[in-house]
């Protein structure tokens, strides 16, 4: 029986998975705004369910394009504290973005909007990669799924206060003032980078390898200088290419998105528009996952370190599969809480412990190793909204519950098929070792 015991880790460690913490809050803010307005935003635009799905998966696109290059030259510029170079100037970016899509007079009509949410998620996909890639680094390998599933705590965080902040500023506004949620992503924004900036330094990164060499872990770098040319980036991206386990996971990491995507993506109009519910409602029952969505994330990343990370997989898929499935039998209010509840214990935990098997199988390269994931896990999503809103389109329009109904259970198949892939998969011994 595997005891909960909290890793003992460098003052270094756990200051930097705070920042990285407080980031991810930001990041899944920003990211999971648009479906907690999403009703909000169609009404206005008049947008059918295929074009708005078209104008998700381009959002996503950018998100997805911008992962490996990111990856790449945060590699380039150096490991551990060096990544706050590029990461910086990311937030620094995704946070302007979001300013300009939350004052009215510089978001006036739908193309505006497409155009600062762009380079805002593209922006975006660039902090994270840098963002869990520094994390990772300032912890022992012993301790990177407990440090990675802490982490990424941040996600239910961000998505259920933002989730509670739109349906206030809906209450209170109206649903015609959906921009000012996008307001809410700088509160912490700049600040954050500055805090970042003065935190990553050599010295801090160095404290994080001496305190492993003292307590017998495998230190993040025992060269911390050390930067990779783009002919050995190269090399180790081909090696992670060439890994089966490795390109099953990323696979699967994509299904998983996608079948996340899709329950997301109806859940907000399906709840307005077949349940007859407020758009403050469907902002509010949004993030209902993320409530228990934290305690999964901490739990799961720990327990990969403890059985591995495919096993880990292998559960969380299928707990996916069955809580996507169960959404067509929703019966009222109350069987839809319950099930998103459940939901939430496997919502995201998925992407804590492919992290840190991404990060086990390229320590020399994990910014371009993760950078892969991210960008193929995207890149594997962007059918997802297209074919949402072909199904709203063909099978009764928004008001229809028909077209919802097909979606939960074609998102059910896709985390199916990602539990099958990973059982033909292998962890890397490594990270299946008993932690210390």
């Amino acid at each position: 029986m595997i005891g909960f015991k909290v890793p003992k880790g460098a003052r270094a460690s756990w200051i930097m998975l705070f920042l990285t913490w407080l980031l991810w809050v930001m990041n899944a803010n920003d990211r999971e705004i648009m479906f907690r307005v999403q009703p909000s935003i169609i009404n206005e635009f008049h947008l059918s369910g295929v074009e708005w799905g078209y104008i998700v998966s381009l959002f996503f696109l950018a998100y997805a394009l911008v992962a490996l290059p990111a990856g790449i030259i945060a590699d380039k510029i150096g490991r551990g504290w060096k990544r706050k170079k590029s990461q910086v100037w990311y937030m620094v970016f995704f946070t302007t973005f979001s300013i300009l899509i939350g004052i009215k007079a510089t978001c006036l009509n739908l193309w505006q909007f497409i155009l600062w949410r762009v380079l805002g998620m593209g922006a975006a996909g660039g902090a994270e990669v840098t963002n869990i890639a520094q994390c990772s680094e300032y912890w022992p390998k012993e301790h990177r799924g407990f440090a990675l599933g802490l982490h990424h705590t941040g996600y239910p965080v961000g998505a259920l206060l933002g989730g509670l902040a739109a349906s206030w500023i809906l209450a209170t506004f109206g649903s015609e003032n959906w921009r000012l949620v996008f307001l809410l992503t700088p509160i912490i924004g700049y600040v954050l980078a500055v805090m970042l900036w003065m935190f990553a330094t050599p010295k801090s990164y160095q404290e994080v390898n001496d305190y492993a060499h003292a307590h017998g872990l495998t230190a993040p770098s025992d060269e911390p200088e050390e930067v990779l040319t783009f002919k050995q980036q190269l090399a180790e991206t081909k090696q992670v290419l060439a890994n089966k386990n490795i390109l099953l996971t990323v696979i699967g990491a994509g299904l998983i998105n996608f079948s996340q995507t899709v329950g997301l993506w109806f859940l907000a109009p399906y709840v307005v528009f077949t349940m007859n519910q407020q758009d403050t409602f469907g902002a509010i029952i949004g993030v209902v996952p993320y409530i228990t969505g934290w305690f999964g994330q901490l739990f799961f990343g720990y327990i990969s370190d403890h059985i591995g990370r495919r096993k880990t997989l292998i559960f969380l898929s299928c707990w996916y599969a069955i809580c996507v499935f169960s959404l067509i039998f929703i019966s009222g209010i109350s069987m839809l809480w319950v099930i998103l509840l459940m939901w939430g214990l496997g919502l995201n935990a998925v992407f804590p412990v492919y992290y840190a098997m991404m990060a086990d199988h390229a320590p020399k390269a994990s910014g371009s190793a993760m950078g892969l994931l991210l960008m193929l896990t995207f890149l594997g999503t962007l059918p997802a909204s297209p074919l949402a809103g072909w199904l709203i389109d063909n099978f009764g329009g928004w008001n229809s519950a028909q077209g919802y109904l097909i979606g939960f259970g074609v998102g059910s198949v896709a985390a199916l098929i990602a539990a099958i892939l990973q059982y033909f998969t292998r962890d890397n011994n490594s990270a299946a070792k008993p932690a210390h």
